[in-house]
């Protein structure tokens, strides 16, 4: 009787251990780009930005495509772009910018139905781009050569 008592006792701690398992001394802390959510958010944020391009009335060529994915891959979180905003509202802001930039000038956003119904308006989407840009002005090489010069 005792024997099956201990038996299932260790069991039990043995499922306990594996439930709640924590950071122990030694291990490797996962923040930032390293940790599995992160990664999971930026693919999910990939597809998001292909079905958009793709299916939708977005047809973009395939360098155009590329760009977008470097911008979601490389560019700012999308919550300091916009942080009342939605992630898909600002992704597609990030599509129209490489939409419009591509043609040479600037349209109107609220005229795609796609658009309208993700909630992303003119003055979200001029915000977001005038963000992108002073993100790009502050961490590219040009803005460092310019002050090595000066």
């Amino acid at each position: 009787m005792s024997t099956k008592y201990v038996e299932k006792g260790t069991k039990d701690w043995e499922n306990l251990l594996k439930k709640y398992e924590t950071k122990q001394k030694g291990e490797i802390n996962q923040q930032g780009k390293n940790h599995p959510m992160v990664t999971y958010r930026e693919k999910e944020r990939i597809r998001y930005a292909q079905n958009m391009m793709e299916v939708k009335a977005l047809h973009l060529p395939g360098d155009l495509k590329e760009q977008v994915i470097y911008l979601i891959k490389n560019g700012p979180p999308t919550k300091q772009l916009c942080a009342r905003c939605k992630w898909q509202t600002v992704v597609l802001a990030l599509i129209f910018y490489i939409k419009f930039n591509d043609n040479g000038g600037v349209g109107q956003v609220e005229r795609y139905r796609v658009a309208r119904e993700e909630g992303l308006t003119d003055t979200i989407y001029l915000r977001i781009t005038t963000k992108l840009g002073k993100y790009f002005q502050e961490h590219m090489a040009l803005s460092k050569r310019i002050r090595k010069i000066n």
